[in-house]
């Protein structure tokens, strides 16, 4: 009967790891879809101060234009830490060159090719 316990005590400690490592995952993809929404919506600012300033014969409000590039670098920065985490929640690595995720094995990234080093 002790066994049985310890059994039980032990599936219940791995099924609550797991659910937790599942939370963790869904925060990270959530965040990965906010922050690309967030750059879009700042490269559509971007575009939009670009295309008036052109229509109207006006000249670029500088300071906007580099406040939306800093705050999409930023995002952009966001972004690829959200991907890390996210990728060893699922036990991938990340290609440094097109941030594919693949598996953790891998000696080439699935999608363009690049050979991962011993410590990646």
């Amino acid at each position: 009967m002790e066994r049985i316990i310890s059994e039980i005590k032990t599936t219940a400690g791995k099924v609550a790891k797991k659910s937790g490592e599942l939370v963790e995952l869904s925060k990270a993809k959530l965040n990965i879809a906010n922050t690309k929404s967030s750059i879009n919506a700042n490269l559509k600012i971007l575009g939009e101060l670009i295309y008036f300033s052109h229509r109207d014969e006006t000249e670029i409000d500088s300071d906007k234009l580099e406040e939306t590039m800093e705050k999409i670098d930023e995002l952009y920065e966001k972004l690829a830490e959200y991907d890390e985490i996210a990728a060893g929640l699922m036990n991938k690595k990340l290609c440094p060159d097109c941030r594919k995720a693949n598996e953790s094995d891998a000696t080439f990234c699935s999608k363009c090719g690049y050979k991962f080093t011993e410590d990646e």
